[in-house]
């Protein structure tokens, strides 16, 4: 198997996006290539916007792991050091979990 890049693109950004598909496209290459990452970089500034995109290093396609979005962040749960991202990934995937199996419990009475 190869490796997966993910990606976040913020929508607000979306005007500046547009007008600059090849300066998008490089990034995107070299997100692929870990450019960015590699120079320590986990965005990029396109036309007059400073982060509109969001990239998380490439991973291994049998390398697991989830990203929590909060408000204009993600973070990768493999990579969160600090009590504070710890303690905050745990209790999002508490509500989630929580979320989760109340979808499950009403799909199977549903059905």
């Amino acid at each position: 198997m190869g490796f997966l890049t993910t990606i976040t693109f913020h929508n607000d950004a979306a005007d500046e996006i547009e007008k600059h598909p090849k300066q998008v496209a490089k990034i995107v290459s070299d997100a692929q290539s870990r450019r960015q990452i590699d120079q320590g970089r986990d965005y990029d500034p396109v036309g007059n916007h400073c982060n509109p995109v969001v990239i998380q290093k490439p991973r291994h396609a049998d390398d697991h792991t989830l990203y929590l979005h909060a408000g204009n962040t993600v973070i990768d749960v493999c990579d969160v050091e600090s009590d504070w991202g710890i303690d905050q990934f745990i209790h999002e995937m508490e509500y989630h979990l929580k979320r989760l199996k109340e979808i499950r419990r009403k799909k199977v009475i549903d059905d």
